[in-house]
This record gives structure tokens, sequence and C-alpha cells, in this order.
């Protein structure tokens, strides 16, 4: 246990969110969207320009977030894995150090331990908080990645919505109720929004449909010049049939829930701003993965990309950490748990590969043997193959295991990712030495057999007709009026309707 003092630990808040592009702030340069409360962070503190997450899909993001290590490496691979309760996290290093540990909201653990290493959860996850009739069920689910799921926006109310309030609700009431002298605490207050349903509030929702402009379809020629990969990816997922119509409201829909994530936000830092512990108590904020958002006429996660894996990353802690300063190093959410560590005096966690950010968030010099590259791996939904990412200084190399090919960008002439240099002469040392970097430490092999692997034992288990284990947290549901969704504002309702009725059969 560390011998830091006492009172030199602060406490520490991690708001994570769900599915948030990096690019949808004011701070990151977007002047359509308010998110006042995120700009006022940033301008309060460091905000990580160039930060990814290890994996663009929720459970082993997360996973890889709690573990301080790659999800392939703990044997996560898709939103049914389990993380092995012998897996140490960064809430089991800061309870070892006398931390309070407390999670309030999501964290999408599967299995029957909700906890791993959090010493309280004072508010559950949201798997109950959608109704039926907004769910949608099979391909045509509202919360899933499927062209029903784009086609199905608007203004109304989920579940969503009021889970991310209640969760709000729950954490300003922990840390306004925390007395002077108390232990310190690691709160970690886990948002579900943005994630879809694209369904916000009336007033957000005609805001920005009157103010983001019409997303313009990928043209032909950009279609037949598709990596085949990620044509697989638009194929599987029904993308290029939804028209701009569609898009324009989704997207309006998705930043209106932007919005409406800043405002909880707002209340949490509000709290601690209000708190007896304001002086002592470092925020941070960050998703799991992005949300493509219509970038590249895609929507979602499952890509590498960067409005899927690039995530946003702030950090403020007043008269600690250096004020309204950009970051532009590369980062992981890997490397969130050893910084808290780090800030804590705590030990850190053995055998990962996420290091600490301190460094950079008070101010000084970047350290200098920090890697100038970052890694990103994935397999699964709509049977993606294996696919792995690796960014070196401001190239970045994509590669899909299904047609072993590989995109490549340069992110410093190209933030936009739209001139693909895979065929350019003059680049094909370069993509040498980066998939030798990729292979080296990565295998789709190794990913399928895992993957597979876990399938399998997956099947006995959810054959059994019963829990493995009683499970201690008992999930939540939304209040009886949490939902409304007046389906004939979708246009073209009824032709989609006859669609997901013929699919359905």
């Amino acid at each position: 246990m560390s011998t830091q003092r006492q009172s030199d630990r602060p406490n520490i808040v991690i708001i994570m969110s769900d599915q948030h592009n990096a690019h949808v702030m004011g701070c990151a340069g977007d002047t359509l969207v308010r998110t006042p409360n995120l700009d006022a962070l940033a301008r309060e503190g460091v905000r990580c320009t160039a930060a990814y997450c290890p994996y663009p899909l929720c459970v082993p993001a997360r996973m890889g977030f709690m573990t301080a290590q790659m999800p392939s490496r703990v044997n996560v691979w898709d939103n049914g894995s389990v993380l092995s309760s012998d897996v140490p996290t960064f809430a089991h290093a800061l309870g070892a150090a006398g931390y309070e540990t407390t999670l309030c909201g999501r964290m999408h653990f599967s299995g029957p331990d909700q906890f791993h290493g959090f010493e309280r959860r004072i508010y559950g996850d949201c798997f109950r908080f959608l109704g039926a009739e907004i769910e949608g069920a099979g391909y045509n689910r509202t919360d899933g990645q499927t062209q029903y799921a784009v086609e199905v926006a608007g203004h109304g109310r989920t579940g969503y919505q009021a889970y991310d309030r209640l969760v709000t609700q729950h954490a300003c009431e922990f840390i306004g109720a925390r007395a002077p002298g108390a232990r310190p605490y690691c709160l970690v207050v886990g948002y579900i929004l943005p994630h879809n349903p694209l369904i916000c509030e009336r007033e957000l929702f005609e805001f920005y449909l009157d103010t983001l402009p019409v997303p313009a379809p990928i043209s032909e020629q950009e279609r037949a010049a598709l990596n085949p990969a990620i044509r697989a990816w638009r194929e599987r997922r029904g993308v290029d049939d939804l028209t701009p119509a569609q898009n324009h409201r989704a997207l309006a829909a998705y930043y209106g829930l932007v919005t409406e994530l800043d405002r909880n936000i707002g209340r949490v830092v509000e709290a601690v701003r209000r708190s007896a512990h304001a002086d002592t108590t470092a925020l941070l904020y960050c998703t799991d993965h992005g949300d493509m958002a219509c970038e590249h006429g895609m929507w979602w996660k499952s890509c590498h990309f960067e409005g899927s894996a690039r995530v946003p990353l702030i950090a403020a802690w007043p008269g600690r950490f250096a004020q309204g300063r950009t970051v532009g190093s590369l980062v992981s959410l890997t490397d969130i748990g050893p910084t808290a560590l780090d800030l804590a005096g705590a030990d850190p966690l053995p055998d990962v590969e996420g290091r600490s950010l301190a460094a950079f968030l008070t101010g000084g010099r970047s350290p200098p043997d920090w890697p100038d590259e970052i890694f990103c791996e994935y397999i699964g939904a709509h049977g993606d193959q294996p696919s792995c990412m690796v960014r070196s200084g401001p190239w970045k190399l994509m590669y899909y295991a299904e047609f072993d090919s590989y995109l490549l960008f340069n992110l410093a002439e190209d933030p936009g990712e739209t001139r693909d240099r895979a065929h350019d002469p003059a680049c094909r040392d370069l993509a040498d030495t980066l998939l030798k970097k990729i292979h080296a430490r990565w295998s789709a092999r190794a990913m399928l057999d895992g993957y597979a692997r876990e399938r399998r034992a997956r099947a006995v288990i959810g054959a059994c007709g019963h829990p493995p284990i009683p499970c201690l947290v008992e999930p939540p549901g939304p209040p009886d009026d949490a939902e409304h969704f007046d389906f004939s504002q979708v246009p073209h309702w009824d032709a989609i309707r006859k669609r997901v009725a013929g699919r359905s059969r």
C-alpha cells in the first residue's frame, strides 16, 4: 500500500459515456454542437487529441479500460464475453491502496461478477431500460448496428435518457454526502448516451435538424474504390441503403443525445465543485469508443476509422493539472487506470500495457520514452473478421485479415481519412514496416481461435437453463413514463414496417 499522505491523495471522478465521437464537441472544433460543460472542462484542464480505444466495441473496450490491457490478452472478444474475476483491475489496485472504489451506472460487465474490484455499486447497469416497442428485435433493433437503427430516428423519450438522469442523481448525491476527512474515493460514473436509439428531446432534435447540413452520400466512384473489407462492413449493416434525409435525421438525433449527455456531465462537475473536496478532486472524462456518426456514410463503431476508434479524453484538477492544454501524443483508454493509480500514489497494476498519463496532465514535458504508436484490435459484430490498427506518428494503417488487405492514411495531411495511400508506391516501405509491427504482436488466427473457444463454452453455459450463480446486483428498470416515441414521424414508416415484418417471418 502507498505511503503517500492521506491529505495528498485526491479523490478521483471518472465519467465514461458510451459511443461518443471525439469530433462532436465544441472544444474539438465542432462549431454546431452544444457541449458547454465539456468545453469548460477542456478549458480548465487537459484535452488529449489523439486518444484511442483498444477495441471499437463496448465490452472489450471497457474491459481494456478496467484492466489496462488489450482485450484479447484477457480473453474478451465481444459484448457477451465475461472478464474473469481473477484478472485484477485498477479498482482492485485502488482498493489495495485504501481508496473507496464506487461504480455508479454503466460498465457493461457481462456475467455474474458485477463489481470487478469496486467496493460499492450505487446504481446498476441499463440492461432493462429499453421498452420492447422502441428497442425492436433481431435485425431490427434501434440499439444495434443495422439500417433500421438509423431509419428509426427522431424526437421522443427512451429509457436510456431516463437512466442517465438517474445515474447523475445518484452520483451527485454520493459526491455531496462525502464528509471532510472521509477515505479518499474513486467514483466511476457510467453513462449510456449518446448510444442509439437515435431519439432525443424534441427541442434539440428540431434545433439540430435545422442547423446541421444534410450529409452527402458517397459517390459511385468512391463506392467502387472501397477496400473490400469496408465494402463488406457496409453491406452487412445496410448503410448504403440509407437516404441522405434518413442520415440527416439520425445525425440530428445523435447531436441531440450528445447535448443531453453534456448536461448530465455538467451536473456531476458542478457537484464536485460545490463539494467539501472540490480542491482535492481530479475529474476525467472519456468514452468507451466512438460512433462514426455518418462519417464516410457509416454509423456506430466496429471499425478503425477515427470516428469509431478515437475517443475524447479530458482531465481537470484546478491548481494541479495544466489549464487549457492539448496533448497530441498517442494515448489509450488502457492508460486511464494506471493514471488514476499514479495520482493516488498507489502501487501499479502488474503485467499491463497501460501507462500513466500524469506527466502529460501536470504540464511537464512528455516522458522521453513514451511510445509514439498505438494499437487497436477487433473481431465480432455481424460476422466481422479479425482486424488490427496501428498508428505510428501521423501514419495509420488498418489491416483486415478477411481480405489480407489494408488502408493507410497520413492523418497530419488527411485528418478526414479520404486519401488511402495503400497503393502508393512511395509508401510501400512504410506500409511494410507498419504491417510488421502488427504481426509481431497480433494474430488473426489467435483471435479467431480464442473467439470460437469462448463461443463454444458460452453455448454450453447458456443451455443449462439457469444463471451460473445468483446475480448480486439486480439491474434497475425505468420509470413507467420514461419512454415515448411516435413512429409516424419516421419518413416512409409504413414501408419500413412492412419490410421489417417480412424479414421477421
